[in-house]
């Protein structure tokens, strides 16, 4: 089981790892064989941030992934 991260958005480890490769600019397609997960995962993990604070779109959830990147 994965656990959930500490920052805001209350994003689990996975999704944080899928928004921040997003935020770089990857396709779901290319997150897919990064983390070697299916495409249909990605936007699972996608659609998941959508229902948490911040995240009601794909851009408004990279940029909650870019804001709590670590400097």
């Amino acid at each position: 089981m994965q656990q959930a991260s500490t920052h805001p958005a209350e994003l689990t480890a996975r999704e944080g790892e899928v928004l921040q490769l997003v935020a770089q600019g990857l396709t779901d397609t290319q997150v897919a064989k990064r983390l070697v997960i299916s495409p249909r995962t990605v936007n699972a993990h996608l659609t998941s941030t959508y229902h948490k604070p911040g995240g009601d779109s794909r851009t408004a959830a990279t940029r909650v992934a870019i804001e709590q990147r670590p400097l």
